[in-house]
């Protein structure tokens, strides 16, 4: 009934403009697709500056292309570059030129480098451009028009965030306002910054909004729930990184031959996008790789590899290696062209199963087509290219994809976050722009460094002068006053440490805002709605442990319970153990275990100090030589009766080295010791503890002159230092040692032997007993030494009676000791955030005033 717009990007209109011309018989030159532009400047630059030995030649093919793409549009000649003093403008001007001319080779051209007077430049109908805060030259020739921006223009409203935490909040409650008035509304946040900014936003408003769909959305796992169409972000993130296209570019980077780390080879085995083995199966594969100690894998390592698995997961291993001989048949050896290479990528990845038979999400269905489109762009390069090998062809389609920015297309959202300060072009109910301080509005001057300064000044190009930075400044904010009816415009006083200036372009709505906005601590939404005067807390514990068995890892079990009691039922009671991985070198592990078994073939010898002095030097080296050699025997033996490769014998024996040289230190640091008797190593003992029963193995049980005893435990790893005096401790299983012998004991420590030092670390009853090792700390100045002994100890042990107690009652809470979660395996279960969440509200409900949410 009506003639309907077309909105198009400004090249795609060009395109079509083209083609038409191309339709009526006019003589019109082919255009670069926008893979073949990418991968002209990428060869050409590469070309241009192949003496200098860059580390990032895409990204200067991407800066150069931006910058020729500049010119044109300012109507700058990158000819008159060729002679301008300097690298980087003569550099463009090489470079474009190479471009140019290579494309004519090919009877084709780039949009941005035909004349303003040909078929591509005029349009048998006007164009309106809308979206440009100022009109490029180049567009004003194509004979568009720019329309002026509606009236009336809306008041802003500005609004003082004590700092970017407050800001957001007082944005999702914006949010909820607006959808409450109107549950049509359409909103628009625009907030520059850091892409996880715009998450933790898009969350909060889900949680503000919809906060019970947010909860059902996340309980089910759901990725396309409707909580998701609340609010959703513009752009994107490279293609590559993805999960579907990230493992179909890994699969075919180890189908060409490259070597894969045991870390990518893991990850793919365990993705989702297979059709077959199921997941159980590909996972006991991961597992029972990761005890192999291999590093790095390649195709044909990978086929020995599956020939000598268990039975139990030999069919599972069977179809993987099935589908990776037909994967391999099917991609193919030799030079072919890119059209041949994206139809063998596509034959591959089908080959292997990928994106596998699982019901998908509307978004991760986007991105398989996304995938089939890529290599579709990548065929289109036969054009410029004419063979490739196998390496290169996957290296560009893998570099093809990191360029691509890419977002799966969201439903029509309630409100949407954008990262860019631009004209949002359509009408939107509401606008909020954040993060308006001084820096960020106008933007900082950003001239480009390919063009020269003069040129850029004397063009008018915007980013080039503050006077430019300014004008397109007062534009944007006519843009957004006549893009909506309800603006506001707001800004944090703090970042961090921080202080921040306001924008000065806000200055006539600050006043209201100053009087307004009175400074406040923020806190965290979430952390307002689960105040603790509205929940219940109910202690809910696990299952308890049978009292008549032993504790299931012995003093881990009590160094676990110390660190966090969740942490010890999720990985004593659930099996939540770590995953092993396999480590280049000697593993940790293992070199504790060499440490420890030549340190007690060395005292089994010795057995006490005085064999330590009175032998000569030479003899002592010999002598620990000769123990790392017997306990490397047992330690390093070969596996399943294969023998040992020359690169690994060469590994082992350096690991000895290293072993002889710390046990060196070590000695040399016990002969300052006073007298001392070995009374035991690797000794095994039974204590009981609250009624619980603990098996322990002490590293070492020193007699000393007096009759009394220090108890020693090697350390290879990271130092702790000793902290003995808190409600708990930081070393739970030397304590529980000196319960045992808490008669006789008188000193504990660690023994730290690592390349970092050697050195005793732990407390005792007298300043004198062991190197380095400090006097108990009395509770008041009139008790003796052996008293403030006896009565830490008792401390000691009802500690450790406590923690025995809570882990046979099943006690389960999560309350992590401080810095226990730096290296948990266990975080992405127990749900420390919320715990966080409730500290923050308790601290929040003794300072501020609540807050009606």
């Amino acid at each position: 009934m009506w003639a309907s717009a077309d909105i198009l990007p400004v090249e795609g209109w060009q395109v079509r403009e083209i083609e038409r011309a191309a339709a009526q018989g006019e003589v019109v030159p082919r255009l670069l697709s926008s893979a073949e532009e990418w991968l002209l400047w990428r060869q050409c630059t590469a070309e241009a500056t192949e003496d200098l030995g860059l580390l990032d030649p895409a990204g200067l093919a991407e800066s150069l292309r931006r910058a020729s793409v500049l010119a044109a549009n300012f109507e700058v000649s990158v000819a008159i570059l060729a002679d301008v003093p300097g690298l980087e403008a003569p550099l463009l001007y090489r470079v474009q030129r190479a471009v140019d001319e290579r494309s004519r080779s090919f009877g084709a051209a780039r949009m941005h480098s035909l004349p303003v007077g040909s078929p591509a430049c005029s349009s048998a109908r006007a164009a309106r451009f809308r979206g440009f805060l100022k009109l490029p030259p180049r567009l004003v020739s194509l004979g568009g028009v720019q329309p002026e921006l509606a009236e009336p223009l809306a008041l802003p409203r500005a609004v003082w965030a004590a700092d970017e935490t407050e800001e957001l909040e007082r944005i999702a409650l914006w949010c909820r306002q607006q959808v409450a008035a109107d549950p049509r509304a359409r909103l628009l946040v625009l907030l520059p910054g850091a892409p996880g900014v715009r998450e933790r936003l898009a969350t909060l408003i889900r949680q503000t909004v919809d906060a019970r769909g947010w909860l059902d959305s996340g309980a089910s796992g759901a990725q396309d729930a409707p909580v998701a169409s609340l609010a959703v972000i513009e752009g994107g993130s490279a293609f590559a990184r993805s999960p579907v296209a990230a493992h179909a570019l890994s699969a075919l980077r180890w189908l060409a031959g490259a070597p894969a780390q045991f870390n990518d080879v893991s990850e793919w085995l365990r993705a989702p996008f297979w059709s077959s083995p199921d997941a159980v199966a590909r996972a006991r594969i991961d597992l029972w790789l990761r005890h192999r100690g291999l590093t790095s894998v390649t195709l044909s390592h990978w086929r020995m590899i599956l020939a000598g698995v268990p039975a139990e997961i030999l069919e599972a291993a069977r179809v993987v290696a099935e589908r990776l001989e037909s994967a391999t048949r099917a991609l193919g050896e030799g030079p072919a062209s890119p059209r041949d290479w994206s139809e063998r990528f596509r034959a591959a990845l089908q080959a292997l199963g990928w994106p596998g038979g699982r019901t998908r999400g509307s978004g991760e269905q986007q991105t398989v087509v996304r995938v089939h489109e890529l290599l579709d762009e990548f065929g289109q390069l036969a054009m410029v290219v004419r063979a490739l090998s196998r390496g290169d062809a996957v290296h560009w389609l893998a570099e093809l994809a990191a360029r691509t920015t890419y977002r799966p297309a969201d439903e029509d959202a309630i409100v949407t976050i954008s990262p860019a300060l631009a004209d949002p072009v359509a009408r939107y109910d509401g606008i909020w722009v954040a993060g308006l301080h001084a820096d960020a509005l106008p933007q900082p001057v950003q001239a480009d460094p390919f063009l020269p300064l003069t040129l850029q000044l004397r063009s008018s190009i915007p980013q080039a002068s503050p006077a430019g930075r300014l004008e397109e400044a007062q534009r944007l904010m006519k843009a957004w006053r006549a893009a909506t009816g309800e603006l506001v415009l707001s800004v944090p006083r703090r970042s961090g440490e921080l202080e921040l200036l306001p924008s000065p372009l806000l200055r006539p709505w600050l006043a209201d805002a100053e009087a307004r906005d009175t400074p406040r601590r923020p806190v965290w939404l979430a952390a307002r709605i689960h105040r603790a005067t509205q929940l219940e807390s109910v202690e809910d514990p696990g299952v308890p442990w049978p009292a008549e068995q032993s504790l299931p890892a012995g003093t881990r079990t009590l160094e676990l319970q110390n660190l966090c009691p969740f942490r010890a039922y999720a990985e004593l009671r659930l099996g939540s153990g770590e995953m092993e991985a396999p480590e280049p070198g000697v593993g940790s592990d293992v070199r504790g275990e060499l440490l420890h078994a030549a340190l007690q073939k060395l005292w089994q010898t010795l057995k006490e100090s005085r064999a330590l002095v009175d032998r000569p030097e030479s003899a002592l080296g010999e002598l620990i030589e000769q123990s790392v050699a017997q306990a490397a025997s047992v330690i390093f033996a070969p596996r399943h009766g294969t023998a040992t490769p020359r690169s690994r014998e060469r590994l082992l024996a350096r690991e000895c080295r290293r072993a002889v040289r710390l046990i060196g230190q070590l000695c040399a640091l016990e002969r300052d010791r006073g007298p001392f008797r070995v009374q035991a190593t690797e000794a095994e003992t039974t204590l009981t503890l609250g009624g619980a029963r603990l098996r322990l193995r002490i590293d070492r049980l020193d007699e000393l002159e007096d009759g009394s005893r220090a108890i020693l435990d090697y350390k290879s790893g990271r130092r702790r230092p000793g902290d003995w005096y808190s409600e708990r401790p930081s070393h739970p299983q030397l304590l529980a040692y000196l319960a045992a012998h808490r008669d006789s004991a008188v000193a504990v420590a660690t023994v730290n032997v690592t390349a970092r030092e050697v050195r005793f670390d732990g407390i005792a009853d007298g300043a004198d007993r062991l190197p380095r090792v400090r006097a108990v700390q009395a509770a008041d100045a009139g008790m003796s030494s052996q008293e403030a002994w006896q009565l830490r100890t008792r401390e000691w042990l009802s500690r450790l009676e406590r923690l025995a107690t809570e882990f046979l009652a099943g006690r389960a809470v999560l309350d992590p000791k401080p810095g226990a979660c730096d290296y948990c395996h266990a975080i992405g279960i127990c749900r420390i955030s919320e715990r966080a969440l409730e500290r923050l509200s308790e601290a929040a409900e003794l300072i501020f005033e609540p807050l009606d949410v």
